[in-house]
């Protein structure tokens, strides 16, 4: 379903037909929304499918559910939900697996992408962290952090105040969230479904964008 913002209020909404007025303030002729808004609409969006479900999910599922949201492509959600309905929840569980684990490949060579380039910005992880009231890390060199590696520190684990590594990543329980999911867990994946299923899906504009999900489709028909 097209999105459309007001340029008063800011408000992006849904809208089957072109609005003649923002249904928040009333403001005529809203625009379409940009790429970077569907992008903030959506994010957002599926951030409050899972902070709703969060609480009853496991630890690793919690971590988990963040590099999946992390990884998707707003866009790209036709393809997503493809991937998700039958590469996961209709899945048998080591397919299901074989796809976390190409989600976790994909999400660790971005770690690593980003840590060269904090290296080369002449900054170090340290081993030990302080960390602010709302979470954030007190390291030298914050806004140099990438996005992924930004993600990585924002994991929860048993000692918050040891740095994250590669391990954090690599210790999630894929295998149980494949075979054993919570029932929170199974139903973030069913809201996700349903939040993006009028996604419309531009095929020339998403393919590229798309490759690591075609990929993974693609191994299991070979």
């Amino acid at each position: 379903m097209p999105l459309y913002t007001c340029p008063r209020c800011h408000n992006i909404f849904p809208s089957p037909d072109k609005p003649t007025a923002c249904p928040e303030c009333g403001h005529l002729r809203p625009l379409t929304a940009s790429e970077m808004e569907f992008n903030v609409f959506y994010r957002n969006r599926l951030s409050r499918i899972r902070d709703n479900h969060a609480p009853s999910m496991s630890m690793d599922e919690r971590n988990w559910t963040r590099v999946l949201l992390f990884l998707n492509n707003p866009k790209a959600s036709f393809y997503t939900s493809h991937l998700l309905r039958n590469y996961v929840l209709n899945a048998t569980p080591e397919l299901c697996l074989d796809t976390y684990k190409g989600y976790r490949w994909e999400f660790t060579r971005m770690v690593k992408q980003d840590r060269i380039a904090l290296q080369l910005e002449g900054y170090r992880e340290s081993k030990l962290l302080m960390r602010r009231e709302d979470g954030t890390p007190l390291v030298k060199g914050w806004d140099c952090y990438g996005p992924a590696l930004r993600l990585l520190y924002s994991f929860e684990a048993a000692d918050p105040h040891k740095a994250p590594n590669l391990g954090n990543i690599n210790g999630i329980d894929l295998a149980k969230i494949a075979a054993e999911p919570t029932e929170a867990y199974r139903q973030f994946l069913l809201d996700w479904l349903e939040a993006v299923k009028d996604v419309p899906s531009p095929m020339g504009f998403i393919i590229p964008e798309a490759k690591p999900l075609l990929k993974l489709m693609k191994k299991d028909d070979r």
